[in-house]
């Protein structure tokens, strides 16, 4: 009988090494910052043509970088994908994310291999975005407010309490809201800046894509946000007006990195290889986020081309990323313009 079940469990084991590897080992765990409906597409699509099981996790850029901070010892995800590129760029500092050449960088736009390279080749640059004003025009007119134009055109007394903006804390969108105004106006005339225009804002959301659908409902008259959130309400049907701000505005590239310690490195690069691709860059024209994308032969959509070229202020992603700084411009934001705000 003992004979038996040794020969018996010596077969199972020989059956068990000569199997196919376990469905459970094709999988991938992504930590995704896009809009919602994009991180949806590309998990599925990835999903579809490779086999392999992919679990999206959306959370805002702020969330993200402080989960995989918090994970550093027992990582979670295998790929942080999409978001401003900012925290990326911070995390990379902090040794929470893996160098990668992929042979796809030959493929992107020169501004794309120059921030990847930048980064060490720790963080890929994947799509560029740029902030601007969406506007209900119904609401402007039944309150009889001129459409803002400008920084300055928010502080207006007619706009109290109807403008919208993302908490910089959480908010990636928000951070490079932050940085465009210290970029235009020094620190301190930032935040003086910030102190006027708070009556005017009636909250700031914890994720920077909330701006849009707020317009589009007639829930504020003004929301600040990178224009490709309110150009995807004017595709919906909605009527929203769009303006770049007249001193100078912002843009942001989105980023991708693979998360160090990632319990699946292999299908973490394969991931990172395929998001760099035209198809992969071009699944944003069939979702809500038009952005620019970073590789140079995907098509863009004639939406997100309008504002592909619009001149910006250097924000530099790499001095904005720097920790001390990030550190000290988020907890001053806190304490002069969040802590007042909860209080309202």
């Amino acid at each position: 009988m003992r004979a038996a079940s040794a020969l018996v469990a010596a077969f199972l084991a020989a059956g068990a090494l000569a199997a196919p590897p376990a469905a459970a080992q094709r999988s991938l765990a992504v930590y995704c910052s896009h809009d919602a409906d994009a991180c949806e597409l590309a998990a599925k699509t990835y999903s579809r043509e490779t086999g392999v099981d992919v679990a999206i996790t959306r959370k805002p850029t702020g969330e993200a970088y402080a989960q995989v901070r918090a994970e550093r010892d027992n990582p979670r995800a295998d790929v942080w994908y999409g978001g401003t590129i900012d925290p990326l760029l911070q995390a990379a500092t902090e040794g929470l994310l893996e160098v990668y050449r992929s042979p796809r960088l030959a493929d992107l736009a020169p501004w794309a291999r120059e921030a990847t390279e930048r980064s060490g080749f720790r963080v890929a640059a994947i799509y560029r975005i740029v902030i601007g004003f969406g506007m209900n025009p119904a609401l402007l007119s039944k309150q009889r407010v001129e459409a803002p134009r400008c920084w300055s055109d928010l502080t207006a007394a007619a706009l109290s309490n109807d403008v919208e903006l993302s908490n910089p804390v959480t908010s990636g969108t928000g951070y490079t809201i932050l940085a465009t105004l210290v970029t235009l106006y020094g620190e301190d005339g930032a935040f003086d800046y910030l102190r006027r225009l708070a009556p005017n804002v009636v909250r700031y959301t914890q994720s920077g894509t909330a701006q849009g659908p707020s317009v589009a409902r007639g829930e504020v008259a003004v929301g600040v946000s990178f224009v490709h959130e309110f150009v995807t309400q004017q595709l919906a049907g909605f009527a929203v007006d769009i303006a770049i701000p007249c001193e100078g505005t912002g843009a942001a590239l989105g980023g991708m990195a693979i998360v160090a310690g990632a319990p699946h490195p292999r299908e973490a690069r394969l991931f990172y290889d395929w998001a760099l691709g035209r198809d992969a860059q071009e699944l944003a024209n069939h979702t809500r986020n038009l952005i620019v994308p970073a590789n140079s032969s995907a098509t863009v959509r004639p939406e997100a081309a309008r504002f592909a070229n619009v001149p910006t202020l250097d924000v530099d992603p790499m001095r904005f990323s720097q920790p001390e700084l990030r550190k000290r411009l988020l907890a001053r934001w806190q304490r002069e313009i969040g802590d007042a705000a909860a209080k309202r």
